[in-house]
């Protein structure tokens, strides 16, 4: 991205030094038109954003739910792929965790919607179980399963309620409940590997696959620690973030002698 800004700043300034007499291309131009928005187009496009979230969201309630998310082509629910365990572009995401109503929950709560983000919550109180034989890439479920989860909670117990009261009846930490849960299932991945890089996937009732691939992603072992240690603060238990910010350790000292730089992968049991 920043790359993008740079190459279309130094190309601006080559047209302005090059026809300078264009006054397209100077700076005040952009500024003034796309440097802010009216107050008529900033509610414009404020219902525009919530016309297509609803659009998405609604249709994914009505013909999907509690599946991981909608598949719009057939408009029917999708998780897992079962029949072909090796399907990691599916796999690796979906775990039959109604992974598309969890990804809503803070969108549902900054747009306001005190109904709608409460009977989200009581839905997922309801329906939500991380007991079951899938395996799913960690760092997938950690950033979007976990985080939706604690961030929800977060919001459901901020004394300062920013959004509009955000607190189902009689609320008992049942996400932060369902989180601890998920995080439990995910600390098998730290356990045993010689460079103390998690295993990328996790069999959420077995555990580590035992045909698992001994390499995981720089983001998928250095990327763990906001949520992990987010759980381990709410819990009074520093398990969840220790094993975090080992993983993190580990992964800084496996940088390369002369370039300073990370690999694109880190093998879990033999680093050259």
């Amino acid at each position: 991205m920043i790359e993008h800004i740079l190459i279309v700043f130094t190309v601006g300034l080559c047209f302005t030094f090059v026809r300078n007499d264009f006054s397209y291309y100077k700076t005040d131009y952009y500024s003034e038109k796309y440097g802010h928005f009216s107050e008529f187009e900033r509610v414009e496009m404020l219902e525009a954003a919530k016309e297509m979230f609803y659009w998405g969201y609604d249709n994914y309630m009505q013909h999907a739910f509690p599946l991981d998310e909608l598949d719009p082509i057939h408009c029917t629910g999708r998780g897992p792929d079962h029949d072909n365990p090796s399907n990691i572009n599916i796999n690796d995401v979906l775990g039959d965790y109604c992974l598309t109503l969890i990804d809503s929950l803070d969108t549902l709560a900054v747009m306001g919607d005190s109904d709608g983000f409460i009977q989200a919550v009581q839905l997922l109180t309801d329906h939500l179980s991380f007991n079951r034989n899938n395996t799913v890439q960690v760092f997938e479920a950690n950033i979007r399963v976990l985080g939706g989860l604690l961030s929800a909670h977060l919001i459901i117990t901020d004394p300062a309620q920013p959004f509009g009261n955000m607190t189902p009846p009689n609320y008992d930490d049942d996400l932060l409940h369902l989180a601890h849960d998920l995080g439990s299932r995910l600390l098998p991945a730290f356990e045993n590997t010689a460079t103390r890089l998690p295993h990328p996937r996790v069999n959420l009732l077995l555990g580590v696959p035992v045909d698992t691939h001994n390499s995981t992603c720089t983001a998928g072992a250095g990327s763990l620690l906001v949520e992990m240690g987010m759980l381990s603060h709410l819990l009074g238990d520093p398990v969840y973030e220790g094993a975090a910010r080992r993983a993190i350790k580990a992964l800084w000292s496996y940088r390369d002698a002369s370039t300073g730089l990370l690999g694109a992968l880190s093998a879990l049991y033999n680093v050259a």
